[in-house]
């Protein structure tokens, strides 16, 4: 009597302990997330974790719009997505790095988005508890939750009889230990529970990943519930998208029923998960579950799918509202479907601590020169960054930003492609001809090159970068391109915009502005520079004399 007395009090403590403990944990939560929304963020992502974004990427279909890997890699686009990546679930981090490879070409999606944006931006609350259900969903650690999701078909159902033959083991021990055959009982019982420590462990270890994507899945379809009874939500266009959401979510409620079973989202040293776990291994009770979970997920995928991308919508507007929360400068971009000139003020680079804002309106392209570090390639990431941001998460880093539906194409930091034994020539000019391709389909192409055949002699790399960056004017290409070849002004005069970066020299220095000018540039400072960082003033004057000579010719 006293035994279970002193059990019911401290099952009651465990009880009582764990949930002051959720109490604690989802007030800490909700402060963070507070702090948080208009302030820096922690960045937790291993590179395992972001090698696996590209997953539910990958699944989409193409469009004619999609940037490519060499204009993701030349702008830089990895940084740029940790910056923006103020998710709080594996879902919408996967969505937000799918979204800023897939630029829109009409407004639809992108006022959806807006419209959710600005909810949260004037709902302090619904935006907090919307939070609060996403980071308990929580991140992957090392894979890709979509890969996990959409590969069940390849998983293997073991079955269940494996699984009960521990179960017969202890059923047979307690009856030999009635019948008070000792020894026979104790080798019966050991074997029964060897046998299911070494089985859980082999059938876990195969399906750990799939185990940990299950369990999303069903915590994944409680918060769905829950956000679809916020208050706050009813009544908005977040409310009826939680309304579909949530009836779309009742095909998984006998895949719910029972998924506690599972564990594997309670924080480490939680007592009663410690004892289930136990428990599970004892009697393989999650492993059985697993199965039976195993083929609903197989039966509702398009479902699964579907709620995929709508909570990943949701987790990428909070994640881009409080983004725009924790800048002083940002606008929503204006888009037509109609030409109109390119026209933005006070363009900064998102990546830029302290950056100098440029204004530009044009119509046609712009040649940009200016002298080493003037700021020539900067600009243009600037530009193309804004541009791919403007039709992606409708928010442009600057005073105000108005421009038409691009296809947006880079050849910038380019390199040799040693696995393909391509030099960099090669890879430059494949690299061009891309975009030389896109401009044959009619669709608006915005594109940034910068130092145009640079793997090349000066006398045929001034003749060919000539004529192609002509071609791309005369196909109606909005191209920005940067230069050190200053023939190319007066190649390019009739078609181009001639912009350039200047610098102020003095004996010891050289100082920029980092600001846009109208016209082409007059200054050079790559032989100054040599003097600065202490060349041999044998070298200097020899190359300043030649330098002269060359000019004049």
């Amino acid at each position: 009597m006293k035994t279970g007395i002193a059990v019911s009090i401290v099952i009651v403590l465990l009880v009582v302990l764990g949930i002051l403990d959720r109490y604690r944990k989802n007030k800490e939560l909700r402060a963070r997330l507070d702090a948080e929304f208009t302030g820096p963020v922690r960045n937790t992502m291993s590179a395992k974790r972001y090698e696996s974004l590209g997953a539910y990427r990958d699944s989409l279909f193409p469009r004619t719009y999609d940037i490519d890997a060499i204009t993701w890699n030349d702008l830089e686009m990895d940084r740029v997505f940790k910056e923006l990546n103020r998710t709080q679930s594996a879902v919408g981090e996967e969505y937000l790095f799918a979204a800023l490879f897939r630029p829109e070409c009409t407004d639809v999606e992108l006022l959806r988005r807006e419209r959710l944006m600005t909810l949260f931006a004037e709902k302090p609350e619904l935006r907090l508890e919307m939070q609060m259900c996403l980071a308990r969903l929580g991140k992957m650690r090392n894979v890709s939750l979509y890969q996990y999701l959409t590969s069940f078909e390849g998983v293997k159902s073991d079955g269940y009889i494996r699984h009960l033959l521990p179960a017969i083991g202890y059923v047979a021990a307690v009856v030999l230990g009635a019948l008070t055959y000792v020894t026979p009982c104790l080798i019966t019982a050991v074997a029964a529970v060897g046998y299911s420590i070494v089985s859980y462990y082999r059938r876990k270890s195969e399906i750990e990943p799939y185990l940990k994507a299950m369990t999303f899945v069903s915590n994944w379809i409680g918060e769905i519930e829950r956000m679809s009874k916020i208050p706050a939500a009813e009544g908005t266009q977040l409310g009826d998208e939680l309304a579909v959401m949530h009836e779309t979510a009742k095909s998984f409620a006998s895949f719910r029923r029972g998924s506690s079973i599972l564990g594997g989202n309670e924080p480490v040293g939680d007592v009663a998960q410690m004892l289930l776990d136990y428990v599970r291994m004892l009697t393989h009770v999650d492993l059985i579950k697993f199965n039976s979970m195993l083929s609903v997920l197989r039966e509702q995928k398009s479902d699964l799918e579907r709620l995929f991308e709508d909570t990943g919508r949701i987790d990428m507007a909070l994640a881009i509202a409080s983004y725009r929360a924790s800048r002083s400068g940002w606008c929503i971009p204006k888009l037509s479907f109609d030409p109109v000139p390119l026209s933005f003020a006070n363009l900064c680079h998102p990546m830029i601590e302290k950056p100098v804002p440029n204004s530009l309106t044009t119509d046609g392209s712009v040649l940009l020169t200016g002298s080493n570090a003037s700021g020539k390639s900067t600009f243009l990431k600037t530009v193309a960054i804004n541009a791919l941001l403007a039709q992606t998460i409708h928010t442009v880093v600057g005073e105000s930003y108005e421009g038409q539906y691009y296809r947006i194409f880079s050849s910038m930091a380019l390199r040799d492609d040693l696995a393909a034994k391509e030099s960099y020539y090669i890879v430059e000019i494949r690299s061009l001809k891309r975009i030389l391709d896109a401009s044959e389909d009619g669709d608006p192409v915005l594109c940034f090159v910068d130092e145009v055949l640079r793997g090349t002699n000066t006398a045929e790399r001034i003749a060919a970068s000539g004529q192609i960056l002509r071609f791309l004017a005369k196909r109606g290409v909005l191209c920005f391109a940067a230069t050190h070849d200053l023939e190319l002004t007066d190649i390019l005069k009739d078609c181009y915009e001639m912009r350039h970066f200047s610098e102020t020299v003095t004996e010891d220095a050289v100082t920029f502005d980092y600001l846009l000018k109208e016209g082409k540039a007059t200054s050079r400072n790559a032989i100054l520079l040599l003097r600065m960082f202490g060349y041999p003033e044998e070298i200097v004057d020899a190359a300043d004399r030649e330098a002269v000579a060359f000019l004049s010719r």
